[in-house]
């Protein structure tokens, strides 16, 4: 079920060939070394202009028009390929068309820092043999990454695995469970289920897994934040999900929140983006394209969306859905991007919320994202909004809801007094680290708590 995503995504890579070479090229250097090349094309060709103008009798001034509007041509071909082959059809017109909003001047701003992590060690059919290296190699990367991160409230990077326990081995599932209590973040539910099941399938399937999760330690109170399977939530890609009635399956069930979008080059996409909102179901497919907005003073029914940022940029890619590995690396330039997209509670935008996705159980994945590239994430987040005037926040998908909650109850100031406002934390749930905060647990299915210490 996963070899669509990989070659919808491009976990393994693209095809090989020149588009490749420059592509690498253009993602691996530094950003100074891309503007220094961008700026050595343009004046070269400046030079070859000026050169060609006394030895073509002037012919350049007669034909630059035709020439400019040619350019301006092919440019807009080339951003309409882009819009085609990403399935943004959907949605652009409807970014372009939204009114522009930003944090209020003289105000601190507060920068919610959320990593959805698709959490699928069974990735390309593997066994339990291959699962439980995995989560140990995971285990062994992530101690060694957050060493010298935290959040402006003494917090170390948080992570949120969506975890599809029936799919996964029981061992690798033990070795998840331990994490919530080293302090790096909490399990919450990824769903993937047959193309063809019913409503009432789901359900069944729903709340035997949630059974599960909670005999690992997670989601005590039954109340569960969601990632689909495929992104095809509730209908919206008919080739994974053919049930058009699931966001009223996920409600009745206990789901929080949906933290499944954005997703480029899928049609499951909403039309409705960079905006937390409230969606229903309509009896039709992909019920959540649009919604009610949360707002400060108001509490709407429904499901409550919280997707990540959607924007353009240039680099690694036109249209940026915060989804990180190492085809789309994150970057200082990223990290601007998704903090201007300004996801946040109408009435409150100086809480801005920033949801990020990746499949970090894939070896590939975890090894670039926690081997230099989220360190270098981190790094730019603390340097920019730990700061006077702004406060950095790693939270939870449990603890995004409960803010988000709070804002609509009317509370304000720092966010970080609101992280348990509705919902509690799992039981094994630390919050700090430090060098007695690892508890003693059992060796499972082979796996040893990290050696390495983590400081704050």
């Amino acid at each position: 079920m996963n070899d669509w995503f990989v070659s919808q995504k491009g976990c393994l890579g693209e095809t090989m060939g020149f588009g490749r070479t420059v592509r690498s090229f253009l993602v691996q250097r530094s950003r100074g070394r891309r503007i220094l090349a961008i700026t050595c094309a343009v004046v070269m060709a400046i030079a070859a202009l000026w050169w060609s103008l006394p030895r073509t009798g002037g012919m350049w001034l007669r034909v630059w028009p035709p020439v400019a509007l040619f350019v301006l041509f092919c440019a807009a071909a080339w951003c309409l390929r882009k819009v085609v082959r990403w399935q943004a059809a959907n949605w652009v017109p409807a970014y372009l068309c939204a009114p522009r909003s930003s944090p209020e001047v003289g105000k601190p701003i507060d920068v919610c820092f959320l990593f959805v992590d698709h959490f699928e060690p069974e990735w390309n059919r593997a066994s339990a043999q291959v699962q439980v290296p995995r989560v140990v190699r995971w285990e062994e990367l992530y101690s060694q990454a957050i060493k010298g991160h935290a959040d402006s409230d003494g917090r170390p990077p948080q992570h949120t695995w969506f975890f599809p326990v029936a799919t996964e081995a029981p061992e690798a599932a033990e070795g998840l469970a331990r994490w919530p209590g080293y302090g790096w973040g909490e399990i919450e539910y990824h769903l993937h289920h047959p193309v063809s099941a019913t409503e009432e399938e789901i359900g069944k399937q729903i709340r035997e897994d949630i059974a599960s999760l909670q005999r690992l330690g997670a989601v005590p109170t039954g109340r569960y934040g969601f990632v689909h399977g495929m992104f095809s939530l509730a209908a919206g890609d008919r080739r994974s999900c053919n049930a058009p009635g699931e966001l009223d399956v996920l409600m009745e069930t206990g789901c929080y929140a949906d933290f499944t979008f954005p997703a480029l080059n899928t049609p499951a996409q909403p039309r409705l983006v960079n905006t937390i909102y409230y969606a229903r179901s309509t009896g039709q497919p992909k019920p959540y394209d649009c919604g009610v907005p949360a707002e400060v003073g108001r509490r709407n029914d429904g499901l409550l969306m919280i997707p990540g940022p959607m924007c353009f940029g240039m680099f690694p890619r036109v249209l940026d859905d915060a989804d990180v590995g190492p085809n789309y690396p994150p970057s200082p330039r990223r990290v601007y991007r998704w903090v201007d997209a300004h996801v946040h509670v109408r009435g409150r935008p100086n809480w801005v919320f920033v949801t990020i996705h990746a499949h970090t159980a894939i070896p590939r994945n975890c090894e670039f994202l926690f081997g230099g590239a989220m360190q270098r994430t981190w790094t730019e987040l603390e340097a920019r909004y730990k700061r006077d005037g702004a406060r950095l926040h790693y939270v939870t998908a449990r603890e995004a809801y409960n803010i988000v909650r709070a804002a609509e109850a009317g509370m304000d100031g720092n966010p970080d007094a609101w992280r348990d406002f509705e919902i509690p934390p799992p039981l094994a749930r630390t919050t700090r680290l430090g060098s007695n905060s690892l508890p003693a647990l059992r060796t499972v299915g082979g796996l040893a708590p990290p050696q390495a210490g983590v400081s704050t």
